[in-house]
């Protein structure tokens, strides 16, 4: 009866020597694409966001070519979304324009409806 050598190394391989690791399967990379193509035929708005970020996951994990293709569904994703457009549109008008100068005749109004809202209000 032939003698199997016991290691607890995980890169050693049953001839004793130290072989290479198995292939592991890419399911992060998956992830990734499953999420981007969620995200151009379903709500764009959950499944992008979440693509994007198993995308960059899978770069840094090395799963270079799934990363890739999963960053460029999510990319298809948000330019199908519109939801993402608005989000975008609204972060970008409040950082070009001061808020306060659009908002400010709505808060008149608001203010002159509801006064300054209690009893203790001086004539």
């Amino acid at each position: 009866m032939a003698q199997i050598p016991l290691s607890l190394d995980p890169n050693a391989n049953a001839s004793g020597g130290g072989g290479a690791r198995p292939e592991k399967t890419p399911v992060m990379g998956y992830f990734a694409v499953g999420f981007g193509l969620l995200g151009i035929f379903t709500f764009g708005f959950i499944f992008v966001p979440l693509g994007l970020l198993c995308s960059v996951l899978a770069l840094f994990m090395g799963q270079a070519v799934w990363g890739f293709i999963g960053l460029l569904l999510a990319i298809a994703g948000f330019i199908t979304s519109p939801k993402l457009w608005v989000l975008v549109g609204m972060g970008a008008f409040y950082a070009f324009f001061d808020s306060s100068e659009f908002l400010q005749p709505f808060l008149d109004f608001i203010h002159s409806i509801f006064g300054d809202g209690g009893p203790t209000r001086q004539v």
